[in-house]
């Protein structure tokens, strides 16, 4: 009962460098169309997000209680080290794995994962279910290798499979067994780019989001992604730091900009969020929101799934990541 139940999928300790002068967040919720001023701590969480719950078991909070602790004791530790620039090779190491984790313990990228689960295990029972002859081979083999009976004939699976009898359902198992290892996977992508540490003047600041790494595209272009020629990915690390990555081969360094750079990149900042949108002065965030066409939530899921020429033997499944607004300084990405 000791164990905790309000998981952040933005960690707390992260939303602490864009607080205010009275340690609070000014929050939009582009669901409820709100802005209000609220702590750290009961912003973008959700209960039991990260609990994996048996049927006929207890629920097992360690993704949260050991894993997570240890991901973000590290990340904070690093960012801090970042931020105060005493960073070694190891700390930027940590900062940067931080930032690929972040991308994949999200709302989005879990209802994307149970999404793939789902239109995968009703394509292959679309294709198990082509004919009854097919059907009735699957289930010899299932009598044959277990010495156990599915006790339903294969004409009724048919049937209920044509009729839409069977509905599919993902666990959260599907989402919490890839956090991780697709966070590796980027963090091998993300650390071949090219840093620049981004430095706000004084009379402005950087945002943040439940979805802080921002992956902007040359203008023009229909295509989204890190190594596409061109973009650049931004990810906020304080109200005075913002990282910023891509693929011209420049060295690391630290850049001062303008007010109006700093505009372009929350803009960019705010239109990639899912639902809300963070900082610490109310009137820059309302403005912002309102100027990246962020007061509503979006329409379009940001990924779908789809099947792709379904055949009677094969099939190909598409994820589709759909653009979203971008936003530029004198026609190019700042």
């Amino acid at each position: 009962m000791s164990e905790p139940r309000k998981h952040h999928y933005v960690p707390v300790f992260y939303q602490k460098h864009f607080v205010n002068q009275h340690g609070l967040l000014w929050v939009y919720d582009r669901s409820l169309e709100t802005c209000k001023e609220l702590h750290p701590a009961s912003v973008c969480r959700e209960k039991d997000f990260y609990t994996v719950r048996p049927k006929d078991a207890p629920w097992d909070r360690r993704v949260e209680t050991e894993i997570f602790s240890l991901v973000d004791g590290a990340g904070s530790a690093a960012l801090r080290a970042f931020l105060s620039q005493s960073a070694s090779r190891e700390t930027v190491g940590n900062v940067v794995y931080f930032m690929a984790v972040q991308m994949h313990r999200t709302p989005t990228f879990a209802r994307t994962m149970k999404a793939m689960y789902v239109s995968s295990a009703e394509e292959m029972m679309r294709l198990m279910t082509v004919d009854v002859g097919r059907v009735q081979s699957v289930l010899d083999r299932y009598s044959r290798d277990t010495g156990k009976s599915i006790g339903a004939s294969a004409e009724s699976m048919v049937k209920a499979v044509r009729e839409k009898g069977l509905k599919v359902e993902a666990t959260e198992t599907a989402f919490l067994s890839h956090i991780f290892s697709q966070a590796e996977s980027t963090f091998k992508i993300i650390s071949q780019l090219f840093p620049q540490v981004l430095v706000a003047p004084e009379n402005a600041g950087f945002i943040t989001c439940d979805n802080p790494m921002t992956v902007v595209p040359p203008a023009g272009c229909p295509s989204v992604g890190f190594y596409v020629p061109g973009t650049v990915s931004y990810f906020p690390l304080s109200r005075q730091i913002c990282l910023r990555l891509d693929g011209s081969g420049k060295q690391f360094a630290r850049m001062k900009i303008s007010k109006e750079t700093v505009q372009v990149v929350n803009r960019n900042i705010a239109a990639n969020s899912e639902r809300f949108v963070m900082g610490s002065e109310k009137a820059q965030l309302l403005s912002t929101v309102k100027l990246s066409g962020s007061i509503k939530q979006d329409p379009v899921p940001r990924y779908t799934v789809e099947t792709v020429n379904p055949g009677d033997s094969c099939s190909y499944m598409k994820l589709t990541r759909h653009p979203t607004r971008y936003f530029y300084v004198k026609g190019c990405a700042p």
